[in-house]
């Protein structure tokens, strides 16, 4: 079996994170009002809750340094889970800030961390 070479990720601190060239919109004008810009993605992933044996797929629809937007095909979920992003081998600690039917919002509460597939989560 071929040994792909480790991903390389930006590790900053979310704290220490640059906004994007595209500045938030006025609150009054009712437009764009995300801190950073979003980029699409098509990454595969998996929500894992804490009790569970297994996660339950999901798919990245587009991502920023803040967070994400995610589709879902289950039922609830708790206001804070683990993102395992399997495409880009990294994990976080996300928020959910949004539903709209399978479609939810996420922030992410901790900055992407680097994982190997055959790592446990």
């Amino acid at each position: 079996m071929m040994t792909q070479p480790a991903l390389q990720f930006e590790t900053r601190n979310l704290a220490e994170r640059e906004p994007s060239a595209e500045k938030p919109a006025s609150a009054f004008d009712g437009s764009e009002k995300r801190e950073f810009r979003r980029d699409p993605a098509h990454d595969l992933s998996e929500i894992i809750l804490d009790g569970r044996k297994f996660g339950i797929a999901c798919l990245i629809h587009d991502i920023s340094q803040g967070g994400a937007r995610l589709e879902v095909s289950c039922g609830e979920l708790p206001k804070r889970f683990v993102l395992a992003n399997y495409t880009r081998r990294t994990k976080t600690l996300c928020r959910l800030v949004w539903r709209k039917g399978q479609l939810i919002g996420v922030n992410f509460l901790t900055k992407p961390r680097a994982f190997s597939i055959d790592e446990r989560l």
